[in-house]
Parts: structure tokens; sequence; C-alpha cells
């Protein structure tokens, strides 16, 4: 049985397990991770330059260009570490069942390993929403990890008379108008649009006129099923309503209700750099890391988790966040 408590067998385990994960890190950070060899991480944040090369000579030396701004962030990576204790009495009924108690100790670890998991997945999911809005936040929304600089005109709040709850709303025009906003101040080529929508702008995206013309009848029918929008008018909008449990013990909403975040999506516009613990030359890249040891009083043995990595949005001009009616009551 003592096998099964083996660092290079745990952490394996927490990595092999399939889980889904939050969805915004899912689809923008975890296609990006990418392992470091120290725990000092750096990123570039990246502005374009939209400078139109001039033609020259066949012959003629080529011109120095105007380079991308690019400003470097270095931190020391971010530590999630999480431990379970399983008790010794437990481990001791265990051992008296042989190769069934193999087993039944396997299925314990994989339930204490698949809650560290979930715990991880909900606050990698926590900082990703966060950096979409431009900075990362401890546990504590006040502590803030990482600032990246989201510029005020990309941060906007409709004014009263030009909410999407008003009569004459122009939700159309906005989303195309914010739309040639980021092209405009991104300068990167743009291989899609991806909008996350709280419930309430989605609610009004649905209530206006001019977007319930252009939605057709399998499209309304998709909408009913998975509460997203394939395209409009170029744009995939997505409702996310999930919530995570604040340090104060409120529940909080990843995206507001009243809020949509809209990606010109591209090559580097997000980054995941991670660190990994493990000591083991050939474990060196695992993206999280799991021991155990054993504690004398009370007697058990702890099984540890840990991940070192940083949601990284590295184009903040590719992101523009919209709060476009009055937050629920």
């Amino acid at each position: 049985m003592d096998h099964l408590f083996k660092t290079r067998t745990l952490t394996t385990s927490i990595n092999a397990m399939r889980k889904p994960g939050g969805r915004i890190f899912q689809r923008h950070f975890a296609p990006k991770t990418n392992w470091q060899p120290t725990s000092r991480l750096a990123w570039d944040i990246i502005s374009g330059s939209e400078k139109v090369l001039k033609a020259i000579r066949v012959d003629a030396p080529a011109e120095v260009g105007n380079k991308t701004n690019r400003k470097t962030i270095t931190m020391e990576s971010p530590r999630l570490a999480e431990k379970r204790l399983i008790n010794n009495y437990e481990i001791l009924d265990m051992r008296r069942y042989g190769e069934l108690g193999n087993e039944l100790m396997k299925t314990r670890i994989a339930r204490e390993q698949e809650d560290l998991r979930n715990e991880f997945d909900r606050t990698l999911e926590f900082w990703g929403a966060h950096a979409l809005r431009g900075k990362i936040y401890d546990s504590d929304l006040s502590t803030i990890l990482v600032d990246y600089n989201l510029q005020s005109s990309h941060a906007i709040t409709l004014t009263t008379t030009a909410r999407w709850t008003e009569t004459g709303a122009t939700v159309i025009p906005d989303i195309r108008k914010w739309k040639r906003l980021v092209e405009q101040d991104s300068g990167h080529g743009i291989s899609g649009w991806q909008c996350w929508v709280g419930w309430k702008a989605m609610d009004c995206l649905l209530n206006d006129a001019d977007v319930r013309d252009l939605l057709k009848r399998d499209l309304g029918v998709q909408i009913a099923q998975t509460g997203r929008i394939a395209s409009l008018v170029g744009v995939t909008f997505e409702e996310y309503n999930e919530v995570y449990t604040a340090a104060d013990g409120s529940r909080k909403p990843f995206v507001e209700p009243n809020d949509l975040i809209l990606i010109g999506e591209g090559a580097d516009v997000f980054d995941c750099p991670y660190v990994s613990a493990v000591a083991d030359e050939e474990m060196t890249r695992q993206f999280f890391f799991s021991k155990s040891w054993i504690q004398e009083d009370p007697a058990g043995r702890w099984i540890f988790g840990e991940n070192r990595c940083a949601p990284v949005l590295k184009r903040p001009d590719a992101v523009v966040r919209v709060t476009v009616c009055d937050a629920p009551a």
C-alpha cells in the first residue's frame, strides 16, 4: 500500500485527472501553459505597431523598424498549495483487506486529490476571469497579484441613456464599435471573437429587436439549449453564470451579471507560464505536483497538492469589458 503514496504516483495521478476546469481558463490559458526552469516568471505585455513598410529597391539595405511596444513583467510565481489528512485508523483498516485494501486506498486518495484539483481549478478560473478584467487579485479581492494596465478606454460603463435596457439602445452598433476598438488598439492578427456575457447582459442582448431579427429559428433553438450564440456580427456570445466563494464567505460571480467581456483572440493574446515543484528530473514539467508524508500526532498521512502558474493577458488591448446595464437588485 505504501507505493500508493510515492511522489511520482501521486503527481502522475493528479495530472491525469480528466477535470474540465473552468471555461475561461480552459479556453484561453490552458492551451498556452509552458514550463519555466525558474520560479521567477517573466513575460511581455504587448501593444501593437501598425506601421506600414515602404517598398525598397532589391539592392537597398533594410530599414530599422519601430519595435512593437513591450513591457516586461517579472514576478515570483504565485503558489497554490493545499493538504488533506487521511487518518491512520483508516489506513490500518484498509491494510487488513490485502489487495482489496489497496483498491479502497486508491479510491480514498483519489477523492482527496479530486478535492484538491477542484480547488486549484476554481482558483485558476478566478485568476483567469480577473485577468480578463485587467487585474488578478488574491482571494481577499484587495491584494493585487498582477496589474495588466488595462486602458480606461477598454473598461467601459455605458451612460444611463445608452444602456441596453433603454429605448433606442444601439446594441449591434455598440458591439461593432468595440470590435473596431480592439482592432485599432491591439494590432495583432485576430483569429476570432469570443464574448463572455453575464446573465442580465445576455437578457438585454436577446431582448433587442435588431438582434432578434438577426437570429434565425435554428439559432433560437441553439440558444435555448446551450445559452450560447454561435455567431452574431462575427462574435461568439457565451453566457457565464458560475460563482465562487470569496474569503469573506460571500458568493460572487466570475463575470458580473451586467457585464460582457469581448476578446479579439489571436496567437499571442494569452500565456500561462508555470513552475513545477517536482524534484524528479523525469517529471519536472508536470503542471500539478502532489506528495505525501507521515504525521505522528494525530497519526495519519497528509496528501499535498501544489500548482505554481500565472494566467497572463499579454495583449490587454485585445479585451474590452463593458457594463451594459444596471446591476441586478
